[in-house]
């Protein structure tokens, strides 16, 4: 082979083993970005959620009410379901 063949050969085994490596700032870095990005969705006083809110009325929301407060309210026995047949 060529002086050139084999040089070019070895920059490209060379970049190849290079590139498999995973460099720590990379990772540290997603992470990061991860843990704000949600951080900010999980905040829900944030303004493009504040704005995007609506405000529930009407039948369906009475509903919505009416069903949480039954489940809410429903009491529970301490006595056993269990029956032997």
């Amino acid at each position: 082979m060529s002086r050139i063949t084999t040089v070019l050969l070895a920059g490209v085994v060379a970049a190849s083993l290079g590139a498999c490596k995973s460099p720590m700032h990379l990772s540290y870095d997603y992470g990061r970005a991860f843990n704000t990005s949600f951080a900010s969705q999980a905040d829900l006083t944030r303004p493009s959620v504040a704005s995007s809110q609506h405000a529930l009325a009407g039948y369906e929301a009475t509903m919505i009410r009416l069903n949480s407060l039954q489940e809410a309210a429903d009491k529970e026995t301490a006595t056993s379901e269990l029956t032997l047949d």
